[in-house]
């Protein structure tokens, strides 16, 4: 029963909508089977993990029927009831938290029965409830097309030959809508083709661009076209003036996007910025790390009510390059409760770590990752890096050689670790031994040989899978 559909719902929801759930079983407007309360009342009981031995069909059985004796086939059909009706308070909660859409369904009942008394007044409220809707991007223009599209009706109603403004009003949200979802549209097409080469075909769009770059009064005065149009275009052409214009809308205009319209924008810009970073450009770290502290301010990085590991882990790295390293311990700290709990230590400890390293503070980052042990192989890998590198800036030598014979071992064995991250870390092992061969050699006869230096630099260069290539590039460098 732990596993069955029901509960996997149950677990989804917070503790008002649980309480909401309880509430809406116990309406005989939505419910009357008595048998569901009772089932609900059951595995209620049991959240909000769901996981005590307690919870199973038997034992739901015995307290819905009061009977000894067990029917599978009962117990099921109660069970997939039950979960329709969790369904039914999923598709309610929605159009409680969607009140102009409620109000256009009252609306449109009253229009099917000519309820003149109570038209105007709900007409009224439907434009007050769209009007303070907290965006001005796609979906508010959909929702005035809905709302003009009634007020016509109602004034035809009224009056069938009496000139109506709605008519206008009702074509009009539609252009901005089409347009505006088009162009939405596309730059996702175009950022899917680029990451996974998806062959998305946008129609018509060189159509729509020309007349768009004529910028009609309808489509100019309106700062989510603009904003989506220049992220078109940074996609498409790659050129810096896009983007730039694009961060310009973002910072004047968020407020006009929905949370989910932000995320993708951001996206784009950032991946912009990475790919700038990626082809050697270095100067656009400054500009993600800008980027990041924007998403930061407004909320625009929780996913499920939590920062990702990657957003956190590609903060921490931006701050560390651009050696902030203040603001990025200051982050460290303040958003680790914002981390899911169950990857909140390993994260936290990797990039306090790593952090520490980079400040030059070794011995401190050879404590923070003394005795903890990473769930992940992503970041145990990631960990053993850090202690190697730290053991090498320390000089010491057989702790080195130690954990490069224990680091061998657990790539060769650990299944999860990918064929990439097995030959770029494995790499990195190889590399740093001979390093530390060459400076053994120099130490003991005060030079290492030029042509050896310069061999390791070659096979550095040459290798495509390494990790941690710059540091040691960096630390050969230091031996000639």
């Amino acid at each position: 029963m732990q596993q069955s559909k029901l509960i996997d719902l149950l677990r989804s929801f917070d503790a008002r909508e649980t309480a909401r759930f309880r509430e809406l079983a116990a309406s005989p407007f939505f419910n009357k089977n008595q048998k569901i309360r009772a089932l609900l009342d059951f595995c209620l009981d049991f959240g909000p993990d769901y996981d005590a031995e307690g919870l199973d069909k038997r034992a739901a059985y015995r307290h819905i029927y009061k009977e000894e004796g067990y029917e599978e086939l009962r117990i099921n059909n109660l069970l997939s009831d039950a979960l329709q009706l969790g369904y039914q308070l999923l598709a309610q909660l929605e159009l409680e938290a969607r009140s102009p859409f409620q109000k256009r369904l009252e609306l449109e009942a009253l229009l099917d029965r000519r309820a003149e008394k109570h038209l105007r007044h709900s007409t009224q409220r439907l434009q007050q409830l769209t009007e303070r809707l907290p965006h001005r991007s796609h979906q508010y223009q959909h929702e005035r097309y809905e709302m003009a599209q009634l007020l016509d009706r109602f004034a035809l109603q009224r009056n069938p030959r009496r000139f109506t403004p709605h008519l206008q009003h009702q074509n009009d949200a539609l252009d901005r809508y089409y347009w505006c979802n088009k162009l939405r549209l596309a730059c996702d097409m175009a950022s899917r083709n680029r990451a996974i080469n998806a062959a998305y075909t946008c129609h018509f769009l060189e159509e729509l661009l020309s007349l768009f770059r004529q910028q009609p009064p309808l489509l100019a005065e309106s700062p989510a076209l603009q904003t989506y149009y220049q992220a078109l275009m940074m996609l498409t052409s790659e050129e810096e003036a896009h983007y730039r214009s694009l961060r310009q809308l973002l910072s004047q205009h968020h407020s006009v996007f929905t949370l989910e319209e932000l995320q993708d924008l951001y996206d784009y810009a950032q991946n912009y910025c990475v790919k700038r970073i990626n082809s050697g450009e270095a100067a656009f770290y400054r500009d993600i790390l800008d980027l990041y502290k924007e998403m930061l301010d407004r909320k625009v990085l929780l996913r499920q009510g939590y920062l990702t590991q990657w957003s956190y882990i590609n903060i921490v790295t931006a701050g560390i390059r651009l050696k902030e390293f203040k603001w990025t311990e200051d982050f460290i700290y303040t958003y680790r409760s914002q981390l899911a709990p169950e990857v909140q230590e390993n994260v936290f400890t990797y990039n306090l770590a790593a952090l520490q390293f980079e400040r030059a503070q070794y011995q401190e980052a050879l404590q923070t990752l003394q005795g903890v042990e990473f769930s992940d192989a992503f970041y145990h890998m990631a960990a053993k890096m850090i202690q190697l590198k730290s053991y090498y800036e320390l000089q010491e030598e057989e702790a080195l050689y130690a954990l490069l014979e224990a680091s061998r071992k657990y790539i060769k064995r650990n299944r999860q670790l990918s064929t990439y991250q097995k030959q770029s870390n494995g790499n990195f092992l190889k590399m740093i031994a001979r390093l530390q061969k060459l400076r053994s050699r120099q130490a003991q006869y005060g030079s290492a040989p030029p042509d050896n230096l310069n061999a390791l630099l070659h096979r550095i260069d040459a290798q495509p899978e390494l990790a941690n290539r710059s540091w040691l590039r960096r630390k050969v460098r230091l031996l000639v």
